[in-house]
Order: C-alpha cells, then structure tokens, then sequence
C-alpha cells in the first residue's frame, strides 16, 4: 500500500505541473478551431479531446482504490502515444508508462529480494539443525570418551595394585626360598 502513495504524489504533481491553463489567445484559437472543425465535420470535435479522454482513462484505471489496472492504463496511454503523437498530453502518458515500468521492475526486484531471504533463512535453518546435530555428535563423543577414560583409569589402577601384589609375592616368594634352603 505505501508504494501507492509514492507512485501516485509525483505523478499527481506530474499532471498538475502539464494541466497548466491556456492563454487567452490560445483559448481563442481553440475555440476558432473547434468552430472550423465543428462546421467541417460534425464528429471532429469529439476526437478533438479524445487524448484528454485516453489519458483521464488510464489515470482513472490506476486510482482504482479496490484494484489498480497498471497494465490495461499502460496500454491506453500507449495508445494515446500512437494516435496522437503531437499532443500535448503525451509527456504526461510517457511518464505514466515509465512510472508503470518502474513499478513493474521495482515490484521484481523486491520479488527476487524475498526470494533471496527466503533461500537464505531456508539455509540458514539448514545450518542451525546441521549445527545442533553436531553439538550433539560432540556431546556424545566427549561422553563416551570421558566413560571410557574412566574405565581405563579404573582398569590401570587395578594394574597397579596387581603389580604391587606380585611384586610383594615375589619378595615373599624369595624370601620362602632362602629360608628352604
């Protein structure tokens, strides 16, 4: 929604800035031509403001408030482009169509951004599991090498004692000989 609101203040300023009023003499002139064409034809008038029509109908099309037609307003103001390429109304319609495109390349970008965030938090889970898979790994590892220290420490102090219990028997053992002999 708040992109709305930067799409459309500059181009409502836009608009503003080219709907300058026509001067007296061009006023004159309009309505001298609308004469001409009025007792030329009695149709000419009406495409007269046609481009006024194109335009005020592609705008219409974008201030949609429940839904926005970017693409069918592009279109009318490419139209407007074709038909009456002297208007005076076709530098608004250009910025309309550049304005759409930009939009259109803004909202794929942001579109690729989150599909970048999306990969990287997906990775990003990845590592963290792969992480805690391995911190449990280590654990037991350092569990069974500590129960194993422990048995080997238990096991070499009952070599110990062994060694001095047949060390002493030996010296025993000696001992009886002499005394045999």
């Amino acid at each position: 929604m708040k992109w709305r609101i930067f799409f459309w203040i500059p181009a409502a300023l836009f608009l503003a800035g080219c709907a300058a009023a026509p001067t007296a003499i061009e006023k004159k002139d309009v309505a001298t031509s609308v004469i001409k064409l009025a007792e030329e034809s009695p149709a000419a008038p009406l495409r007269l403001f046609e481009d006024r029509d194109l335009l005020l109908e592609g705008v219409a099309l974008l201030n949609r408030p429940d839904r926005p037609e970017p693409a069918t307003a592009r279109s009318i103001f490419v139209s407007l482009i074709q038909r009456y390429p002297q208007s005076r109304r076709r530098s608004a319609a250009e910025a309309f169509i550049r304005l759409i495109d930009e939009r259109d390349v803004f909202r794929e970008e942001k579109l690729q951004d989150q599909q970048l965030i999306d990969k990287a938090q997906a990775e990003k889970a990845k590592a963290l599991q792969e992480n805690d898979g391995l911190k449990k790994t280590v654990r037991e590892l350092t569990e069974k090498l500590q129960s194993e220290t422990a048995a080997l420490t238990q096991e070499n102090e009952q070599l110990k004692k062994d060694i001095q219990r047949l060390k002493a028997l030996e010296i025993e053992l000696e001992k009886r000989e002499r005394t045999l002999r």
